[in-house]
């Protein structure tokens, strides 16, 4: 596996710090998002990396998506979820958001269901 690709697989596993942030019931919404956007930002970019896709330096989780659509590996995502979550990438580590902007526990499915996708692309390569 390239160094690349075990980097970032490497950071979302630690972005899934989501999943103890929600058991704890403690945690607020805008470190969940937060988290929940960076795991989907790098699942994503380690997919693209593996089959070699050159992309510029964002956090668009929707752009990188329709890379990876583009290139015929889709990203099992709902693509006004990963707009939504965009703004937890820069907008809300630094403002708060509204409360009722995400679903924890449809958000949380999603980073599971993008982690099993990348798991399997990466296992494919």
């Amino acid at each position: 596996m390239p160094k690349r690709k075990r980097c970032l697989m490497r950071r979302c596993a630690i972005d899934m710090t989501l999943r103890l942030l929600r058991e704890s019931g403690q945690a607020p919404e805008e470190m969940m998002g937060f988290h929940a956007q960076q795991a989907c930002e790098k699942l994503i970019k380690a997919v693209l990396v593996m089959h070699g896709v050159v992309f510029e330096r964002t956090h668009d989780l929707a752009a990188l998506a329709a890379l990876c659509d583009a290139h015929g590996v889709p990203a099992p995502a709902d693509r006004n979820a990963l707009r939504i979550l965009n703004n937890f990438a820069v907008r809300f580590r630094y403002d708060t958001c509204p409360a009722a902007l995400i679903d924890i526990v449809a958000t949380s499915s999603l980073v599971e269901t993008l982690t099993e996708w990348a798991t399997r692309e990466i296992a494919s390569s």
